[in-house]
């Protein structure tokens, strides 16, 4: 019988221990066996802030080409070269638009790197882990630091048919200038040119705005917005382009001082 107890009690620990590693392996964010990939999935913009802190974000299709595309979890090994990735930072995921209303769905992520290495550093190198239901995949990127700016664009293009691309951007305010403000009713342009530099379209051309004065938003710091401007392919006779490489310049009209971002993109898309 002591026999049989001491059995009973050795299986009982064994399936105890099973189910507690079942159970801390369902909640942890590195499941499955990480994949390295040799080209980055994504840009990623580092920024250094007055204090030394700096500020990495990105924006990006939430469709990856997995068994699951969902982006559930994305961190990094960081540091200021490639052999001392000492840090790990976490970013903070969140959406622009929403699955199944809105034409366009953009993941954005944020992260502040705020150690000793991060004030020292003067560029950094990083691996990026993104975490699916189903895949682990990393991928390295050298960062070079960009001047910190009342406001971050971040530019996208996404086809919403064969004929029609929104063309636009994300807005992170990062703080706001004395004095800032927008003169008229045209919160948004788009200028679009050929790979000779023709202005084939802008969004401006033969539109009256009111002369109003409001914010540039978004006003509050780390907030964000989305703007974008359709375009199917004509231009501003109305001809249809020809198929190439086009690039789209962004502009939001602020004073005393305008936000620019450019993209290449192809037309028709893909």
């Amino acid at each position: 019988m002591k026999f049989k107890s001491m059995l009973t009690y050795v299986g009982f620990l064994f399936v105890a221990v099973f189910v507690a590693g079942c159970v801390k392996t369902a909640y942890s964010p590195h499941v499955h066996k990480a994949l390295r990939v040799n080209e980055p999935m994504f840009e990623i913009r580092a920024v250094k802030l007055s204090d030394s802190t700096v500020r990495l974000s990105f924006i990006t299709d939430p469709m990856l080409r997995t068994a699951d595309p969902n982006i559930r979890w994305v961190e990094a090994a960081i540091g200021p070269d490639a052999s001392s990735l000492t840090d790990t930072i976490t970013f903070n995921i969140g959406f622009a638009g929403a699955p199944g209303v809105d034409a366009t769905v953009h993941v954005i992520g944020d992260a502040a790197w705020d150690t000793r290495g991060a004030k020292l550093s003067k560029s950094a190198v990083i691996d990026m882990s993104v975490v699916t239901a189903t895949s682990h995949l990393i991928f390295r990127h050298e960062l070079e630091y960009s001047t910190a700016v009342p406001m971050e664009l971040e530019p996208f293009t996404m086809a919403r048919a064969d004929t029609l691309i929104d063309i636009g951007a994300m807005a992170r305010r990062i703080y706001v200038p004395p004095g800032e403000y927008l003169p008229s009713s045209e919160v948004f342009r788009i200028i679009v040119t050929d790979e000779k530099g023709t202005v084939v379209y802008r969004s401006d051309a033969g539109r009256a705005f009111l002369s109003v004065v409001s914010t540039v938003e978004p006003q509050t710091p780390n907030q964000m917005q989305r703007y974008s401007i359709p375009w199917n392919g004509h231009d501003l006779r109305g001809n249809k382009v020809n198929d190439g490489t086009f690039r789209a310049e962004m502009l939001i009209p602020a004073v005393p001082k305008s936000y620019n971002a450019k993209i290449e993109f192809q037309w028709p898309p893909r």
